[in-house]
């Protein structure tokens, strides 16, 4: 890897903007370059950036021809370098517009000077972008990848502002889709772990945040017409449904995304400390709290979302029939600061 001016920049050269995603508005940090609007845009926001001759079809004037190139490997290969963490994807099939248009439009949101209402709202209409992206479409291990970063580094702006934190627990889309439901989770399920663990690990927080947002990851694999069944899944069909939890891990797996945190999340969201949960009938301290904290998001969303036959229901309809009927499936202490939470929150929206 070389580091290089942003103003030497060519068509052709493979590059990398590096991890901070607010220092630049691109979905994906590593890429080819393949027009000049794209060298422009990267100008606006960079003086330099890494550049990796052996996966550019130009060389900067810097570099001397190699005699023999190392053979174009595989888009699933990855390139050994001497910063370890460096990975290097192929380009994306879509267009580089499609890729950043919501990522920049967000990145202007989060640096202006707009109420904390507004940003909320960036926030919001950004992950549900996000999250639409990766759900509509085969999702890949590139495009797991590039996600999971993007989420690492919302989360980290998510649980910063406090303001702004407190107005994203009250935004909910009631439409239940697949992508809604996993903003849904994800946003909430971080703005609980945020006040219930007390905690301000900015890493693990990032990470919890890949966790919530992706939790359900593993139903990409499972027929729609399972998941959008209106009334009650056959018994095949059930253990057909009850496989998500362990293929998202696979997936995350596959996409070098699978941290001990996300895994935890990812395989246990369906667990219930009685041990009546699935994929594997988790008991009592066998079932993390990150676990815990992503089911009460996921289902408090469930109960007020809207579906073609069903109403959702109000959030304190949803809190009683939690508090009266699920008691058992949650650590007490946790399920009761979750009532609380949500309690306190309702409250404020009826006042308000």
């Amino acid at each position: 890897m070389e580091r290089i001016k942003t103003s030497d920049l060519k068509e052709g050269m493979y590059v990398d903007l590096g991890k901070g995603w607010l220092k630049h508005p691109f979905l994906r940090r590593a890429f080819m370059l393949k027009d000049r609007k794209q060298i422009n845009k990267i100008r606006d926001y960079l003086d330099f950036v890494s550049y990796c001759p052996e996966r550019s079809k130009v060389l900067a004037k810097s570099s001397a021809p190699e005699p023999e190139l190392e053979p174009e490997l595989p888009p699933e290969t990855e390139i050994s370098v001497a910063d370890e963490e460096l990975q290097f994807e192929p380009p994306s099939e879509e267009t580089w517009e499609e890729i950043n248009k919501p990522t920049e439009k967000l990145a202007a949101a989060i640096q202006s000077d707009q109420e904390p209402e507004k940003k909320a709202q960036a926030i919001f209409q950004h992950s549900t972008e996000l999250m639409d992206t990766l759900l509509s479409q085969e999702p890949t291990a590139e495009l797991i990848y590039d996600s999971s970063e993007a989420i690492k580094d919302l989360a980290g702006f998510i649980v910063e502002d406090d303001e702004v934190s407190n107005r994203l627990l009250a935004i909910t889309s009631h439409d239940y889709y697949t992508y809604t439901h996993s903003v849904n989770v994800g946003l909430k399920s971080l703005l609980i772990a945020k006040k219930l663990l007390k905690t301000t690990d900015a890493e693990l927080l990032r990470e919890l945040g890949v966790g919530f947002f992706l939790h359900d990851i593993g139903k990409s694999q499972v027929d729609p017409g399972i998941l959008n069944k209106p009334g009650k899944l056959t018994e095949e069909e059930f253990e057909i449904m009850k496989s998500h939890p362990q293929r998202g891990v696979d997936l995350l797996r596959s996409a070098d995304s699978l941290t001990e945190t996300a895994r935890i999340i990812t395989v246990q969201h369906h667990e219930k400390v009685d041990g009546s949960g699935y994929p594997y009938g988790l008991k009592g301290k066998q079932v993390h709290e990150f676990g815990q904290i992503c089911a009460l998001g996921d289902i408090y969303d469930a109960l007020t979302a809207e579906r073609s036959y069903k109403q959702g229901m109000t959030p304190f309809e949803a809190l009683f029939l939690m508090k009266n009927k699920m008691k058992g499936h949650f650590d007490e202490r946790l399920f009761n600061d979750f009532i609380l939470l949500f309690a306190e929150e309702s409250k404020k929206q009826l006042a308000g």
